[in-house]
């Protein structure tokens, strides 16, 4: 078992930091491509069924990601400690603190599930979703309740093998959940043979049959020792479980907040009708596509700064924070300008419906400079994720959308009258504030301290 991990640390903690960046990324931002592209798929088919199961899934989705703020809590604090740990070669100490975290993270998983389906008609009601969407956004959200367990599992799996330095096994992975999902969305949404079309149920369904395949062998893998340790869920001890609370619970309390936040905006476009929420979704589509690259080089920043604080070498965590940024930004930078141009073809990809059409091009418009801004953040996200003082970084992701986003949205959409134009600007306003913000907290150095390590009594090197 050491050697095979000693092996994959090396790769981290010592030669190019550049190549090491790339060779990390690489894998998650195909996968994550992967998955936006099956995102977009069911977008593209459903924007060809009508405007109402084109808007159902836009509905649901904050309601879904409000409960998996909660994972990326445990998530985090996985990758924390586990990579500084691995830095560290305490492999032991790694193995055993994974089967806690594994432990948290199944009961989390099963109890958010419960409580979605539990909330969600209330939730719908409370934020005025027209009767013409109601129906199937709940029904959309009853489907992706069911799976929230499994993709717990999903992105538990993907954290702790990335955070020791193996990012093919998660983009594997991954990558088979993806496909599943493109093959049967066709099948589902229009219908084959003796299979009726389902519309927007349909495409719950495909995701979640791949949630449930995908999960299970991610939970599989962990257990036969894939990972080069064999991980047990075992009950979690005190100190597991403040630095659970300590390093993922600001990370859990930020997404949860910013859900919350995500269902007022949800709100403010449900206000200006079907067309405006169709559009929004064909926004998170294109957004979450540009964003793969994004999340490729969270990841990535995020196990080599652990992984280098945890070894004690803190001049080389601190030069990857840096490389990290300027490739991402760099990057995305070159893709606003992309969708920019060709934002006609891009849009026409998603839908060719009167009037959400238009809407999405103005949408593309207007929200292109501020990607990557947002780039950057949630580069500095991954650095927070890494080094495990994620207090202040959880707090920038917070006063984004609630001090920023929903009220410039609020006045521009209802004291001035722009409609959309005010939804798309005020996201491009937030994400270029937070990502400024939270490059200028990453050249503070204050993060260049192994957290996990501290909080566990250990010393690195």
């Amino acid at each position: 078992m050491d050697a095979r991990v000693d092996r994959l640390r090396g790769r981290v903690v010592e030669g190019s930091i550049a190549k090491a960046i790339i060779y990390l990324a690489a894998p998650i931002v195909a996968a994550r491509l992967l998955s936006s592209i099956q995102e977009s798929v069911d977008v593209i088919f459903l924007g060809r069924v009508g405007a109402e199961d084109l808007a159902a899934p836009t509905a649901a989705q904050p309601l879904f990601w409000l409960f998996m703020g909660i994972n990326f809590g445990i998530t985090t604090a996985t990758l924390a400690s586990v990579s500084q740990l691995v830095g560290a070669r305490r492999y032991e100490d790694a193995s055993r603190a994974a089967g806690g975290m594994l432990s948290i993270a199944i009961t989390l998983g099963l109890a958010s599930m419960i409580t979605m389906i539990t909330i969600a008609p209330h939730v719908f009601k409370a934020q005025g979703i027209p009767p013409e969407v109601y129906g199937l956004a709940l029904a959309y959200t009853m489907i992706d309740a069911l799976s929230l367990p499994f993709m717990f599992l999903l992105i538990f799996f993907n954290n702790l093998s990335s955070s020791m330095g193996d990012t093919r096994k998660p983009f594997l992975v991954s990558s088979l959940a993806s496909l599943i999902n493109i093959v049967l969305d066709p099948v589902l949404i229009f219908g084959l043979g003796p299979i009726p079309g389902m519309g927007v149920v349909g495409a719950a369904l495909a995701t979640a049959v791949s949630r449930f395949i995908s999960g299970g062998i991610a939970l599989y893998l962990m257990l036969s020792g894939a990972l080069g340790f064999r991980i047990t869920p075992v009950r979690p001890w005190r100190t597991l479980a403040v630095m659970a609370a300590r390093i993922g619970g600001p990370v859990a309390l930020q997404r949860v907040i910013v859900s919350t936040g995500f269902l007022v905006m949800m709100g403010i476009v449900a206000g200006l009708g079907p067309v405006a929420m169709a559009a929004y979704n064909v926004s998170l589509a294109i957004v979450h596509i540009i964003q793969s690259a994004t999340f490729g080089f969270n990841i990535a920043v995020a196990t080599i700064v652990g992984q280098n604080l945890g070894s004690g070498k803190v001049d080389r965590a601190r030069k990857a924070a840096y490389i990290g940024i300027g490739i991402i930004f760099t990057v995305l930078s070159i893709g606003s300008i992309a969708i920019y141009l060709f934002r006609d073809y891009l849009v026409l990809l998603f839908t060719n419906l009167p009037g959400v059409y238009e809407e999405s091009l103005r949408m593309v418009e207007l929200i292109a400079p501020g990607i990557p801004f947002l780039g950057a953040f949630f580069v500095a996200n991954g650095i927070a994720r890494g080094s495990g003082w994620t207090g202040i970084i959880s707090i920038l992701g917070v006063a984004r959308l609630w001090l920023l986003r929903i009220p410039l949205a609020y006045m521009l959409v209802y004291y001035y009258n722009w409609g959309p134009d005010g939804v798309w600007v005020s996201m491009t306003a937030s994400n270029m504030i937070a990502g400024a913000a939270g490059v200028a907290w990453v050249f503070s150095g204050g993060w260049l301290k192994p957290a996990a390590l501290r909080m566990a009594g250990l010393e690195a090197g």
